[in-house]
């Protein structure tokens, strides 16, 4: 039913997409934000600055679990997979700015259940309904970046 659904609001988001060009992160981010909600999830924010520094691309709701999500955007997948360039800085940031959002929020506390995800969108504006990919819990600790392809 929701693979249905999908398909169906991804169409009518294509026709609008097209008389309203963003950018291709932006793009992107925006699918992958459709794609979550309709997979269940209720987005909190979308490019979250809980510190100058500390960059959330998507931050998500699924029951009692926060979702701390970073999307990656490619046109091709030419030169591998799009989550494989988040750079162990880049996790390192996500962490901190997961832990400042919390905190600012209230809810940094050993029973608020959270978990760190990325987002593929693989395609362009121009061509219609792009492949997403929802890659659920991601390595945060691994100092090179995660290897997507075992």
């Amino acid at each position: 039913m929701r693979s249905r659904l999908w398909h169906l609001l991804a169409r009518l988001y294509v026709a609008w997409d097209r008389s309203h060009p963003l950018p291709s992160g932006a793009w992107g981010e925006t699918w992958a934000a459709r794609y979550l909600r309709a997979q269940g999830c209720r987005i909190l924010g979308r490019n979250v600055l809980p510190t100058r520094r500390d960059e959330i691309d998507l931050i998500a709701r699924q029951g009692r679990l926060y979702l701390f999500i970073e999307v990656k955007t490619r046109r091709t997948e030419k030169y591998g997979r799009p989550l494989t360039a988040i750079t162990w800085i880049k996790r390192k940031h996500l962490r901190s700015g997961a832990t400042h959002w919390l905190a600012q929020q209230g809810k940094l506390s050993l029973e608020t259940l959270h978990r760190f995800d990325g987002v593929e969108v693989i395609g362009r504006p121009e061509h219609g309904i792009p492949i997403i990919r929802w890659v659920r819990g991601l390595d945060m600790d691994e100092t090179r970046a995660p290897d997507l392809y075992s």
